[in-house]
């Protein structure tokens, strides 16, 4: 499973926070909660992202991938009342239509070449950073980097699409839907 780099993930965060501004409060702990999914695994290597995303993670290139969104609802911790569980939530809905619907084709291309999206990132961050005014918290700053280049896999046009339908998800019906 390819997904979505911190950049879009906080970039589909502010987004929804503006489009659906009577359900998030805590636009810091939406956002804290966007991030944790892939963040917690770098701050606490005893955790997987099997664990952080409800599902299997290996190497993306060998192994099949999954998120258990039935999983995560499940979860007697998760709260959907609070801002940091919805923005976790919107974390997996949105790893999980990155790979299975938004950009299958481009997976499946850089899997054959046995190459990843980290430097398409790196050249989209730029213009993501700017259009949708992300500010890197410190602590994933240095996985946000930008470099002047043309993606190899990923265009920003579509990225932007992907951001834009993403937001507009209506997360209790998403909720209705897996249940």
């Amino acid at each position: 499973m390819k997904m979505p780099g911190f950049t879009i993930h906080i970039a589909i965060a502010k987004e929804y926070a503006k489009k659906h501004e009577k359900e998030i409060k805590n636009i810091d702990e939406f956002i804290e909660g966007t991030i944790a999914p892939d963040y917690i695994p770098i701050e606490n290597k005893n955790i997987s992202k099997s664990e952080t995303h409800y599902g299997i993670w290996g190497d993306w290139s060998k192994d099949n991938q999954e998120i258990h969104l039935e999983a995560f609802l499940k979860d007697e911790k998760v709260d959907l009342s609070r801002d940091y569980w919805k923005g976790y939530f919107i974390h997996l809905l949105a790893d999980d239509y990155f790979d299975r619907i938004y950009f299958r084709q481009e997976a499946k291309q850089a899997k054959e070449n046995q190459d990843t999206f980290h430097n398409d990132y790196d050249c989209l961050n730029t213009e993501i950073i700017k259009r949708y005014h992300v500010e890197p918290m410190e602590k994933i700053k240095k996985y946000m980097k930008k470099i002047e280049d043309k993606p190899k896999y990923l265009q920003l046009e579509k990225i932007i699409q992907f951001i834009e339908e993403i937001s507009n998800i209506k997360l209790e019906r998403q909720v209705e839907i897996i249940k």
